[in-house]
């Protein structure tokens, strides 16, 4: 009987080797440049945000005056201007009247300050004794 003497020795096999350290730094060189992306877009959609939360407090401002003077008799409508906060943002606002044939145009313009400068929002409305019979 002969024996045979068997080597015993493990065969690396081509696909158990794993990454190399330039593949590794090639993948990770990827996923930087992706997420460098993803966050300029964050910071575009954070700006949008809050432009577009702060253009809505104005609008809210500017209705309220809107409506007062909608809820106003004709005759007593009245230029002002004021401020008022919402929501920790101040807002100024400036509340104009002229005289159209169909009774009185009111013009409100919004001004406020935020971190992108200075914004304005301006809203009219023409309130005449058929929309207002008070």
């Amino acid at each position: 009987m002969i024996r045979r003497r068997v080597r015993l020795r493990p065969r690396r096999l081509h696909d158990e080797r794993g990454f190399t350290i330039v593949e590794t730094l090639v993948a990770v060189g990827i996923m930087a440049v992706a997420f460098l992306g993803m966050a300029g877009v964050h910071a575009l959609s954070s700006r949008a945000q809050s432009l577009g939360q702060n253009q809505g407090l104005a609008r809210f401002v500017a209705d309220e005056q809107l409506e007062l003077m909608r809820r106003t008799a004709v005759a007593d409508i009245a230029a002002d201007s004021s401020s008022k906060v919402v929501q920790g943002v101040e807002f100024d606002y400036q509340r104009t009247v002229a005289t159209v044939p169909m009774g009185r145009r009111v013009t409100v313009t919004v001004t406020w300050t935020d971190r992108f400068g200075p914004q304005t929002l301006t809203l009219s409305t023409i309130v005449s004794q058929v929309t207002n019979p008070s």
